[in-house]
């Protein structure tokens, strides 16, 4: 089952991303100083792209964008539903919206607890990996040169546990050319 939530209209509140719950303030016990500023400084490459593309979108777009989003869960969630492979896909925000059962198996996870609750993928990563992660999202998220970007990552069990694995993520744009979807999938490293 996919999430069918509807966005706040993101202008509303002066910020171009929903309210997610990726606030300095919220994990700054959890990462260094440095890695929040290399957060920051990935996050600041895109956001003036995302503020000019937005920018002159009505409300009935933003309802029509997020109509064409759920559209793409629906389809995607038939795709993963015939995979063997590791699966999830999570909003730009990273607010997880699909899990693969594999996925569950690898890591502990219930699929309730990722769904259901509004969990975010970098809550999932270690601390290298979410900095890595927010890089390679920054370096690739306006460029239409690379189809999927490969990279190493360790994910946390529910118990804290690692888990090292390499994983691939595509990410898909929306009909106002914003990425919106991303898709992530995994491979345990042994």
């Amino acid at each position: 089952m996919v999430c069918l939530w509807v966005p706040v209209c993101m202008r509303r509140f002066g910020s171009i991303w929903p309210r997610s719950r990726f606030s300095l303030r919220t994990h700054k016990y959890r990462f260094e100083k440095n890695d929040i500023l290399r957060i920051v400084r990935a996050l600041a490459i895109v956001r003036p792209s995302f503020i000019a593309l937005q920018m002159p979108m009505t409300e009935e777009d933003e309802v029509f964008v997020e109509k064409c989003f759920q559209r793409s869960l629906i389809e995607l969630d038939k795709l993963v539903s015939f995979s063997g492979t590791p699966t999830v896909a999570w909003r730009r925000t990273g607010e997880i919206c699909l899990v693969g059962p594999e996925f569950c198996m690898l890591t502990g996870w219930e699929r309730e607890e990722l769904v259901g609750r509004r969990k975010y993928i970098y809550e999932l990563f270690e601390n290298q990996s979410v900095v890595e992660y927010w890089e390679n999202f920054a370096n690739h998220a306006f460029e239409n040169t690379t189809q999927s970007v490969y990279s190493h990552c360790v994910l946390l069990k529910p118990s804290g546990a690692p888990v090292p694995c390499t994983f691939c993520f595509s990410i898909r744009r929306d009909i106002m050319d914003l990425p919106s979807l991303v898709i992530g999938q995994w491979l345990p490293l042994l």
